[in-house]
């Protein structure tokens, strides 16, 4: 069955990609699991632990999130389209594919499985009508002031100074405290500047 054999192929890529790539295993940051299946019996599980990837069949009792499609046909087709996500939500609002646990974790899931496959390539978006240089056929072109490029604040300008001034990233970056910085949240760290020094030298 399709359905099966990708979601076996996806492991074994994983899998692979967790002990041979340092970009995916930065980003595996947490000890968690993914389940995806269908309401007819094909289903897989991802481990994700201590920066490796593991699956095995069936669907994992706690996992962080389970996606249950309704058929495994479906679930082949939706999975390799294009656009899967978008026909994921879809799905979702219309209440045609179930899910468990936390929906964020789909789409980072099915990011990291997609830059892994081979010969996949992530579309480009353009935006469209690009402002890339100032239109001055526009209405109202005429109205906008366009100062040429300054390396550093006129002093003459003295409300522009002391409106400068009041900024926090200003303040921050001439050496202020930060307002408000969490001094006991985990990932925050002040590494003094003598360690800095002794890795840098």
């Amino acid at each position: 069955m399709l359905f099966r054999f990708v979601l076996w192929v996806v492991g074994m890529l994983l899998a692979v990609a967790s002990r041979a790539s340092a970009r995916l295993r930065k980003q595996l940051t947490r000890d968690m699991s993914v389940a995806i299946g269908s309401r007819d019996g094909v289903s897989r599980s991802y481990v994700f632990r201590n920066r490796r990837v593991s699956s095995h069949a069936g669907l994992e009792p706690d996992a962080h999130c389970t996606l249950l499609f309704q058929t495994a046909p479906e679930g082949a087709r939706i999975f390799l389209a294009p656009d899967c996500l978008a026909q994921v939500v879809n799905g979702l609002a219309l209440k045609e594919i179930g899910l468990k646990g936390d929906p964020t974790s789909i789409l980072w899931f099915y990011e990291m499985v997609m830059a892994f496959v081979p010969g996949f390539v992530q579309p480009s978006h353009v935006m469209p009508d690009a402002y890339v240089k100032p239109n001055l056929q526009g209405k109202a072109s005429d109205r906008i002031t366009r100062e040429p490029v300054a390396e550093a604040l006129d002093p003459t300008w003295t409300a522009a100074v002391a409106q400068r001034e009041k900024l926090m990233m200003w303040q921050v970056g001439e050496g202020a405290p930060v307002p408000g910085k969490s001094k006991n949240f985990k990932p925050v760290l002040d590494v003094p500047a003598s360690a800095m020094e002794e890795t840098n030298g």
